[in-house]
């Protein structure tokens, strides 16, 4: 018995079907493609787990020195205690 075929996934955004050789794929258009990245933007849809901590520079820069003195010196920011890129 041969094995029926998938319906192929609508639009996340309307339900219509997406071309497959459309560049807004898996969305049917430029406007479905834009209602979605705006959704994302308003915070409508998330990922599950646990919370961002946000740092300011200042206390980014505490965490990372206090990372360098448990890890020995070296860690994160390598020997020098600078960035490889500042250099």
């Amino acid at each position: 018995m041969a094995a029926k075929p998938r319906p192929k996934p609508g639009c996340p955004v309307c339900s219509k079907a997406a071309r497959p050789k459309s560049s807004f794929v898996p969305f049917c258009s430029e406007r479905c493609k834009m209602v979605d990245l705006g959704r994302w933007f308003k915070g409508e849809y998330v990922i599950a787990g646990e919370d961002a901590i946000l740092l300011d520079p200042g206390e980014l820069e505490e965490h990372l020195r206090q990372l360098d003195e448990s890890s020995g010196g070296g860690g994160a920011r390598g020997e020098g205690g600078e960035h490889d890129d500042d250099a």
